[in-house]
């Protein structure tokens, strides 16, 4: 403290001397802490730059002077230490206060360097915020283009690296097994399978492109080939391999993207025929194993003679034994260098009992002393059809395997292999240590196990049924079986699950994988709408089953415009389970199919002009419609079409329908209205063939044609009113009179309209009859009167003015000229006296006319 003081002291003595000096001496310590400032680093600085804008600074600044005012901060202490410097409090507070005026100064006039540094702030953060923008544009730019990437590619590099390492002759081994060990194992290579479209993953509803790109529309064709010639086999009922006759296409395909596909055929081709579900795929995975074992024993042809048990030897050799020429697994029997258990082992997983057998009789005097009744064991297993042990040897083979085999320490693991499989001991402890088992071994090894015929009074340990091993699969899922999930489906008898999953992958694959299901009896179908979620999978209380209908009828959908035909083929198929509801909803997707494509001509037929009928593809496959009515469901189904057709104003379509279901009496009628129309509408002054030309959709044409045959055939003649007839035939001769009169053969017009008998045009009394019933003809026979009025109004006028202007005159021409008078004034009675309304413009016309022959 006393130090302290001493140095105040000091300071204030030579601040009293020094006074002049002091206050240059402060400004020249200011100057020098700028320029020292100068010197600070920037950019590079490790704590970062203020970012702080100008107004966000004096606010602060403010609100710590603010804070300053409330609180009284005794600066004290700040004065001594100030003081130690050498540094004058006064001189201090001069300086800041000239610089304050400074300040206020340059605020009320500043001067061209504050100017320069506003403006060059203003650039600077101009410059950022364009920067800024770029920055975000760019980023923004780049992660939709990632996004577009992704959904339009959607690249399996995974994929893409096999197939590419496949093109070039390289070989990646799939290490995905059940069990988590680390031994060395053989495993089968199996591809991906090629999805045609990714979005169909999760979602076996969704609607397939079948014309998405070229590879798809020609697996399409094909598959559709196939079809059509299993549907014309089953409607002469021929056999038909769909199952051959879809592997033989894949082989074809030569992609070996479509491995995976060609052995889910496979599978189907072995186990279409098989009672057992079991036995059927253990005899395939057993074959599928020994063909890899005769690959593998290819490459090494040093390996004695091809038998079965070399082919296997060598097995053994490349895939238990090291680098180093040591075994891989620890405690194998070893006799003459072979692993014997191991051999036994892969001769049966080969399916080659009788080998298996003759390695253990030959070895027998090589077995210790609990394996001496193996043998035993051994051969009741092998010449059992069942390949299960009778009750009496189960039972010694399990007290034997508890007491020595199952509780040895250091035992070989492929003898407890193969214990477990003769004798399906501790079914409760499924696994084979020290063993590697891929999927497809894991799967032979449980099919040995499961046992088909258990009854109630079997015990708890030889319990182990398919059910059991399917429910195990189930809870595995896709994330433990990987790309073969399908196959494993497949196998186990999961047919059902197999064709949802197939879908996923691939919606054309797995549609035809479910035809094949359902044509070997298979696959169960349902015609159930009660699941809320419209899934292909149903589940019930009798079990899971697949919506047949839905799955044809989803997969149609994308081509049922383009390939209606082809369409119709596959839907034929919802009724090849044989079932009464799936053919009754096999007759619905038809009729469906009908009405929303309106290809009545491929789907239903058509009609010559001759009247002979040309049957669609629908008549085509009635047999496989099995309908003891085909007539009436035809019928039903055009006239529903025609019926459609003709409210949405397609008339055309509906005459040709209403045909084809013999509704003959609708299609005159139909007729009778083109005519009316084109009768009471069309310009009188022009031909009714320059309007229509003559051709097949003219009305005129089609009445002359229809009538010409209906008449000639007296089954369909009694089919069609009377009145509908007569409106027909009068329609017609008024269509002929409207061609003389567009001719100009004023004359024959008017004798073909007296012919008619329509409006008597010489018989005066007979003009009120007449009028009054003319409400009782048909609708198209009156909106013509108008025009025929005119007709006979303008005939008159025309034979009279060339009656006037002959050079002769005699009485008989006076005659004519009185009569067409008479008829003149007939025809404007008649106008008068019907209860029609007519247009105005005819009335004027009418009258017209005849004040003109007065």
């Amino acid at each position: 403290m006393e130090n302290s003081l001493d140095m105040c002291a000091v300071s204030s003595a030579n601040a009293s001397v020094n006074k002049k000096n002091s206050a240059s001496n402060s400004l020249k310590m200011i100057n020098d802490l700028l320029e020292n400032s100068k010197t600070l680093p920037t950019t590079v600085s490790d704590l970062g730059s203020i970012q702080l804008s100008i107004n966000e600074l004096k606010k602060r600044t403010s609100e710590l002077r603010a804070q300053n005012k409330d609180t009284d901060i005794d600066l004290t202490k700040a004065h001594y230490l100030l003081a130690g410097s050498g540094l004058a409090i006064e001189d201090v507070d001069n300086t800041l206060e000239s610089l304050h005026k400074y300040q206020m100064m340059e605020s009320h006039a500043p001067g061209m360097q504050a100017e320069g540094e506003i403006d060059h702030y203003l650039k600077l953060k101009k410059d950022q915020i364009v920067s800024m923008s770029i920055d975000k544009l760019l980023s923004t730019s780049s992660k939709d283009f990632d996004i577009f990437l992704d959904n339009n590619l959607k690249l399996d590099w995974k994929s893409l690296e096999h197939d590419v390492g496949q093109r070039f002759g390289l070989y990646v081994k799939n290490m995905n097994t059940i069990d988590n060990t680390n031994s060395s194992k053989h495993v089968m290579d199996m591809p991906k399978w090629s999805s045609e479209k990714s979005s169909l993953l999760n979602d076996s509803t969704t609607l397939l492109n079948v014309n998405e790109n070229y590879l798809l529309r020609n697996k399409f064709e094909r598959y559709a080939k196939i079809i059509h010639s299993f549907n014309n086999c089953r409607q002469q009922q021929n056999h038909f391999s769909l199952v051959n006759e879809v592997i033989s296409m894949i082989e074809n395909f030569g992609d070996s993207t479509n491995r995976q596909l060609l052995e889910c055929w496979k599978i189907l081709q072995a186990i279409q025929e098989k009672e057992s579900i079991v036995i059927s795929s253990r005899r395939y995975v057993e074959k599928q194993f020994l063909a890899y074992v005769d690959e593998l024993y290819k490459k090494n042809l040093n390996e004695g003679l091809p038998t079965g048990i070399n082919k296997v030897k060598s097995f053994i050799d490349s895939k238990l034994r090291g680098k180093d020429n040591k075994w891989l697994i620890e405690n194998l029997t070893i006799v003459n260098g072979i692993p014997i258990w191991a051999l036994i082992f892969y001769l049966l997983r080969a399916g080659l009992h009788q080998e298996a057998l003759e390695v253990a009789i030959n070895n027998h005097s090589s077995f210790n002393k609990v394996e001496k009744t193996f043998l035993i064991y051994f051969k009741a297993f092998i010449t059992a059809k069942s390949a299960q042990l009778p009750v009496e040897l189960t039972t010694k083979l399990h007290i034997e395997y508890n007491q020595h085999i199952k509780s040895a320490l250091g035992g070989d693991p492929f003898r407890m292999a193969v214990y477990k499989i003769i004798g399906r001991c501790d079914l409760s402890s499924k696994n084979i240590s020290s063993i590697a088992l891929n999927i497809e071994d894991w799967l032979w090894f449980h099919l040995m196990l499961v046992k088909e015929d258990v009854s109630d009074n079997d015990p708890v340990y030889e319990k182990y049924k398919l059910i059991d091993l399917q429910n195990i699969i189930l809870s595995y899922g896709i994330s433990h079986f990987s790309e073969y999930y399908l196959q494993v489906l497949l196998l186990s008898g999961l047919y059902e699950f197999a064709v949802e999953h197939a879908c996923t992958i691939s919606k054309i694959d797995g549609v035809h994988i479910a035809i094949g299901l359902a044509n070997c009896h298979l696959l169960k179908t349902t015609t159930s709408h009660s699941d809320k979620n419209n899934s292909l999978l149903v589940s019930s209380g009798t079990g899971n089953s697949i919506n047949f209908v839905r799955l044809l009828s989803t997969y149609t959908t994308s081509f049922r415009k383009s390939d209606p035909r082809i369409a119709a083929e596959y839907l034929l198929l919802v009724g090849i389970v044989n079932d009464e509801s799936e053919m009754k909803l096999c007759h619905e997707a038809i009729r469906e199919l009908v009405l929303e494509t309106k290809e009545f001509t491929i789907l239903l037929g058509r009609i010559n002009a001759d009247g002979t009928r040309i049957p669609g593809v629908i008549e085509e496959r009635k047999n496989l419609l099995n309908l003891n009515e085909m007539h009436d469901y035809l019928n039903k189904i055009s006239e529903q079409a025609a019926y459609k057709a003709d409210e949405d104003g397609r008339t055309q379509d509906s005459l040709m329908l209403y045909q084809l279901a013999e509704n003959y009496d609708i299609v005159i009628s139909i007729v009778n209205d083109l005519l009316g129309d084109l009768l009471s509408e069309s310009n009188m002054s022009k031909p009714l063939t320059n309007i229509y030309s003559n051709n097949p959709n003219d009305p005129i044409y089609i009445a002359e044609t229809l009538i010409h045959i209906y008449m000639n055939n007296l089954d369909i003649s009694k089919k069609i009113q009377t009145k509908n007839k007569i409106t027909n035939i009068t329609l017609l001769k008024i269509s002929e009179a409207r061609k003389t009169f567009a001719a100009g053969q004023w004359q024959n017009t008017l004798n073909l309209i007296e012919e008619i008998d329509l409006i008597p045009l010489s018989n005066t009394a007979e003009i009120r009859r007449s009028a009054q019933e003319v409400m009782n003809i048909d609708k198209n026979i009156l909106k013509i009167i108008p025009n025929l009025l005119i007709m006979i109004m303008t005939c008159v006028y025309n034979i009279s003015e060339n009656l006037r202007q002959s050079a002769y005159q005699s009485a008989i021409k006076a005659q004519q000229h009185e009569a067409l008078k008479n008829i003149a004034k007939n025809c404007s009675m008649y106008a008068g006296m019907i209860k029609y309304k007519m247009p105005k413009e005819v009335y004027s016309q009418l009258t017209k006319l005849e004040i003109t022959l007065q």
